[in-house]
């Protein structure tokens, strides 16, 4: 027990007379939950509930044992309530251990098993609390596999919020491990326990503390009329609300685009996330005026960050979308309410109703029928030896809000998600609701300056995209749609992220020059028609390739691709892939000129397009873009080596490179320039690096893995060649060999351009290797090499391609100073 006072002034509670209890008063957000359990007694919708999945070797009396000292640990889990002249009041227990029940579903045929755990899962989520007594906290195991697991955790809302159960989470695990190995939990001591910060929340709220923040939302509420959205359902009662989950997982490139957006805009994911939902919710209703709930996270000290218990407050955002705005107006908005809000936040929502008095309807949310959440998950993955916890998505209790729309960044990326009144909504409604809302995002990055009205105008692939082959052939659909269903098929085998529109670009996805290979050797397999590289960039989304292979192929001239045409700066010629680049494009900003220089078809036929042909191409297109330098090139991996000629022969017509960029090349003709004994040393080098790299990613996580197996098949491919593994001809292999050719004729004369280089961490430099990778050789200026953090697939995704962005902006302005 928190017993003594702090210089923080948070105080002890009063002992009960002759007992072990302690009497606290409620925090505000106890007190709320409180109510809403008097109003509607024992309601699910009041739990929060967890799954998280443990695999390994697991002793379930030593789980059990750990939740218990979880609870022991944090005494807001062993605390009851209440009623003291029809105020709440909590009572803190000495102790109040649970039972962990164990339930075999391996004795269920497998095809059943995730059936009964959701059912499972279901009721125990569901399953009421009594707060007049103790725990409040409860936990079901699930065995699934000899070594896999599923642990079913709920906690009343009065005893936790979303971020408790990352805390509960990593303190079982911690107590496992420690009563596992008999040794000392490596946990520091808790400075509070929520009662404490219950009693200082009440003495400061006599203080009345909160006069400037309640003319904000007096401001801010002026005029307020609730918004609700149109249901596919008349509310019949005023009962528990039966509610369910459905979310899609987002793909990378979208979300880091998203991310890169507003950066560049000066907002957070949540601000995008939430003037999306703005977007929807005035299309979908066509109200101009639309308010909804978010959840504050309240832990504005750093003492509180390790304690369990309900800190969160909700506090409304209002929008007001009149006259058609952009999104890039809408998002400004949206920035500043949400600033608004969180330098608000500390105004009870109980307040805030007060002050926007509101229409009450029994049973329903005065303020606001739709909420909003943007967070990372709480919980994340946990390896130990023995044992390792992943989190999952979770069921629902109950419903609070007719809508809950969850944005929720997890390991394997961004999720959405809705929690979905069912007495209220169709279950086709709400994934309607989800995929427009992808669709928006999708929108937005693409031009921030489009009207709200207009943003966003894909639709959602067939159903028939995710059936099997057999309903996909069936006679009633047309060869359009079946041609479409094949080819989302193919490309989610291929870029292993969900396809949900006929305008999802192969490019954009991530697809690049090896996948975009294996794709168009699957599709001539499937269809018995060939698509060259060039016809793909001309033709990157699932309904424009679909034209192709339901008819001829007409031939088309390729050029460039203008990405960013704003700006007076000098245009980067970015030489790959036409839109590999996007991330970077976005971070650069609208005063940077950006256009890719799409490769013609590595090959055609038989026959091998030459390093000769390439580079008049290249150039061709380039004078044809900007006809008068200076210029800027970059490339990536094999590119960058082209890009040296390409520039010697636009020096050679009398253009300027004002800087010469590559990510992750080592200098074409590197090797031929050594003489052979250091050349062997070398090449022994990178081996050897390379080998003890790959060994450390063999024996680290699932993802590592995947990594290395991949880089050792395509090493082992370029070395042996087009003919290995089978004999049938390798477009990953055919790539490789023309990678290891491209610029051995290079003759290392020294070229008057800069050259900023950057490198994947784990590039092999040194001993015997030139730390320049090779770049020091062909140029008179100066070389500034740059390690990244990333494998040399992220170098242009990610957190990669925002650092390179900014390292190329510094770099620009730091020339044009001199």
């Amino acid at each position: 027990m928190a017993g003594s006072e702090t210089d923080n002034d948070i105080g002890i509670g009063s002992q009960e007379a002759d007992t072990d209890l302690y009497a606290f008063p409620c925090s505000l957000a106890q007190a709320r939950f409180w109510i809403l359990d008097q109003i509607t007694p024992e309601d699910p919708a009041l739990n929060v509930a967890v799954r998280w999945r443990l695999r390994g070797r697991l002793d379930a009396g030593v789980l059990q044992q750990a939740l218990n000292a979880v609870i022991d640990r944090h005494e807001i889990l062993r605390t009851s309530y209440r009623d003291v002249d029809g105020e709440p009041e909590q009572l803190v227990h000495p102790a109040a251990p649970i039972q962990l029940p164990v339930i075999d579903l391996t004795l269920l045929p497998e095809a059943g098993r995730h059936e009964e755990r959701d059912r499972i899962s279901q009721i125990e989520a569901r399953k009421p609390f009594d707060l007049t007594q103790v725990p409040n906290l409860r936990a079901t195991l699930l065995k699934v596999e000899a070594e896999e697991h599923i642990v079913l955790v709920t906690v009343h809302h009065i005893a936790s919020d979303g971020w408790s159960m990352g805390i509960i989470a990593r303190d079982m695990m911690e107590f496992y491990q420690a009563r596992l190995r008999a040794r000392t939990p490596k946990l520091a001591d808790l400075p509070l326990q929520y009662a404490d910060f219950a009693v200082w929340q009440s003495e400061w709220m006599k203080a009345d503390a909160l006069k400037n923040e309640r003319i904000y939302w007096t401001s801010q509420l002026a005029g307020f009329k609730r918004f609700d959205l149109p249901a596919d359902k008349v509310l019949e009662g005023t009962g528990t609300a039966p509610a369910f989950i459905l979310g899609r997982q987002l793909p990378r490139t979208l979300t880091d685009a998203v991310s890169a957006l507003a950066t560049a805009e000066g907002c957070t994911f949540f601000m995008v996330g939430a003037a999306a939902l703005m977007c929807l919710l005035h299309r979908r209703s066509g109200c101009e005026d639309i308010t909804v709930g978010t959840q504050i996270a309240g832990r504005d000290r750093v003492e509180l960050n390790d304690i369990v218990g309900p800190f969160i407050n909700t506090v409304p955002l209002r929008a007001r979308i009149t006259g058609n705005p952009s999104f890039r107006q809408l998002l400004a908005q949206m920035h500043d309410v949400i600033e608004g809000a969180l330098l608000n936040q500390r105004m009870p929502i109980e307040d805030i109703i007060a002050i926007a008095k509101p229409v009450r309807e029994p049973g329903r949310n005065p303020l606001f029928s739709v909420n909003l959440i943007c967070q990372r998950s709480f919980i994340s993955t946990d390896e130990r030896p023995e044992l390792s916890l992943i989190d999952m998505p979770s069921v629902s209790p109950g419903a609070l809000y007719d809508l809950n729309f969850f944005f929720v960044e997890r390991p394997d990326g961004w999720r959405i998600s809705c929690e979905y009144d069912t007495s209220l909504y169709n279950k086709a409604t709400v994934e309607g609701y989800l995929a427009q809302l992808q669709d928006l995002l999708g929108g937005f990055v693409a031009d921030l300056d489009r009207p709200v009205g207009e943003v966003g105008s894909h639709a959602p692939l067939p159903a028939s995209a995710q059936q099997s082959p057999s309903v996909r052939a069936s006679e009633a659909l047309d060869s359009r749609v079946r041609v479409e269903a094949e080819l989302a098929e193919i490309w989610v085998n291929i870029l292993k992220v969900p396809i949900l529109s006929v305008k999802d670009n192969f490019f954009a996805l991530g697809g690049h020059s090896l996948s975009a290979f294996r794709m168009l050797s699957r599709l001539e397999k499937v269809f018995g028609k060939r698509i060259s590289f060039d016809d793909l960039q001309s033709h990157p989304t699932i309904g424009e390739l679909a034209k192709l292979l339901g008819g001829p192929v007409a031939p088309e001239a390729k050029g460039a691709v203008v990405m960013q045409p704003h700006g007076a700066s000098t245009p980067i010629f970015a030489l790959h892939d036409t839109f590999i680049f996007q991330e970077l494009v976005n971070h650069l900003g609208q005063e940077q000129p950006f256009i890719s220089v799409p490769l013609p078809t590595f090959v055609e036929g038989e026959a091998e397009v030459s390093q000769a042909e390439m580079v008049e191409h290249c150039v061709r297109i380039i004078e044809e873009e900007r006809p008068n330098g200076p210029y800027i090139l970059l490339g990536f991996c094999a590119a960058a080596r082209l890009n040296v000629a390409i520039a010697r022969r636009l020096i050679e017509r009398g253009h300027a490179i004002e800087l010469f960029v590559t990510l992750d090349a080592w200098a074409p003709g590197y090797s031929k320039r050594q003489s052979r004994l250091k050349g062997k040393l070398g090449r022994f080098s990178y081996q050897i690096q390379s080998g003890l790299y790959y060994a450390r990613c063999l024996l680290g996580g699932a993802e590592q893995r995947r990594h290395a197996l991949r880089r050792i098949r395509l090493f082992l491919q370029a070395v042996f060649g087009r003919t290995s593994f089978g004999g049938g001809p390798d477009e990953d292999a055919r790539i490789g060999h023309w990678v290891s050719e491209a610029g051995r004729n290079e003759d290392g004369r020294p070229l008057p351009m800069p050259i900023l280089t950057f490198h994947n961490e784990n590039m092999p430099l040194g001993y015997f290797l030139d730390r320049t990778m090779g770049w020091s050789a062909l140029t008179s200026k100066d070389v500034t090499m740059v390690s990244v953090a990333a494998t040399h697939e992220e170098l242009i995704r990610r957190n990669a391609s925002r650092m390179i962005g900014d390292v190329i902006r510094a770099t620009l302005k730091q020339q044009s100073g001199h």
